[in-house]
């Protein structure tokens, strides 16, 4: 009974584990807990989560516990029962390092820690050893067992699980910061011919919208939002390019007027970015930039507060670049920064005015 019971419990600490992998995308946070987890559920002093370099030269602590964790992230291993363990693909249990040849102590004599006994297993992603799963010293009964075993090697699956996704999420990353690359030259190019941006306008709205948010504290995937939203806030002509009747100039005194059929814009732009989960954020952002704070803006005459705060920066950002646009040489950062202020209350929050003139 005794042991089914201790079963029982041990299925629960892995079932915590799990449940808490879908708390965040932060992988380090993840293996974090996990590693956290991982003293308990095999009742270790320590533990620790071990990767390859890229060469795989060395191994390094992505996650440790314990009072010396500090000096473990600075320690790179190339020898012991860690790095064997890398090396075969082999789980160990070292009951007693004194008596064992294959521990060799190195990470001991940096930093001041007596291991006494370790439960090591390796990380495997699709066929390939990626790093170790580490406990030391078994707080009961002295010695780790095969049940610790078995429970650890369904923990280090866990932790190959966490990674493999983050590598997806990292590639996803990667795609799509080069595709909001190319979607910004287009934009330009477009924006240009039709004579309503200079080059850089998108990156420049982006600064500034980033430069406002971070005024504001806005952070995590608020920020981002707010990132790929201000440099895609056009990105909706890019196919209202194709209509013949798209006029070339451009004013904000017309309230958005001269765009004629390019005022769809907002709306075909978020379309085009809402189901692309890593951009799905900034598609709120890309169909209201043009709604104006009284309420007079489109697509969807929104006003005020009801107007996403994103796509309210984003819109003192692009205001301040047109101004800049339209204004003489001489004097133009002054001209457009008295036109954004003109704009407070009417097209513009004006408390996002106040921050704008106060940041620039």
């Amino acid at each position: 009974m005794g042991n089914k019971k201790n079963s029982d419990e041990d299925l629960q600490k892995l079932l915590d584990i799990t449940t808490d992998l879908s708390t965040s995308l932060d992988v380090d946070s993840i293996l974090y807990k996990i590693n956290t987890s991982a003293s308990s559920l095999v009742f270790a002093e320590e533990s620790s989560i071990l990767l390859f370099d890229d060469e795989k030269l060395y191994l390094y602590f992505k996650a440790a516990s314990g009072e010396k964790a500090p000096i473990l992230q600075k320690t790179l291993v190339t020898d012991g029962i860690a790095w064997l363990v890398a090396q075969t693909g082999e789980p160990m249990i070292i009951p007693d390092t004194n008596s064992d040849a294959r521990f060799s102590g190195t990470v001991d004599s940096m930093t001041g820690f007596k291991t006494k006994s370790i439960l090591c297993v390796p990380i495997v992603l699709e066929g390939e050893v990626i790093g170790v799963l580490e406990a030391i010293n078994r707080i009961e009964n002295s010695t780790f067992t095969e049940v610790d075993l078995k429970l650890f090697s369904t923990l280090a699956t866990q932790i190959a699980i966490v990674i493999k996704n983050a590598r997806i999420i990292e590639d996803q990353q990667n795609f799509v910061i080069n595709a909001v690359e190319i979607f910004v030259k287009a934009i330009e190019s477009i924006g240009i011919i039709m004579g309503i941006m200079s080059s850089g306008h998108c990156w420049r709205v982006a600064e500034i919208a980033t430069t406002i948010g971070q005024n504001l504290e806005i952070s995590g995937k608020d920020f981002d939002d707010l990132y790929y939203g201000a440099a895609l806030h056009d990105i909706g002509i890019l196919e209202q390019q194709k209509n013949e009747y798209v006029q070339l100039e451009f004013s904000y005194n017309d309230n958005y007027d001269a765009w004629g059929n390019v005022k769809s814009h907002p709306v075909i732009g978020a379309n085009m970015v809402e189901n692309i989960a890593l951009l799905s954020g900034a598609a709120p952002i890309i169909r209201h930039h043009h709604e104006n704070y009284d309420g007079t803006g489109y697509p969807d005459g929104l006003k005020g507060d009801e107007i996403p705060l994103s796509a309210r920066i984003v819109a003192v950002a692009e205001m301040y670049e047109n101004a800049l646009l339209n204004s003489q040489p001489v004097g133009a950062r002054e001209i457009a920064k008295r036109e954004v202020e003109k704009s407070a209350n009417t097209i513009l929050d004006p408390l996002l005015v106040n921050i704008f003139l106060t940041a620039l």
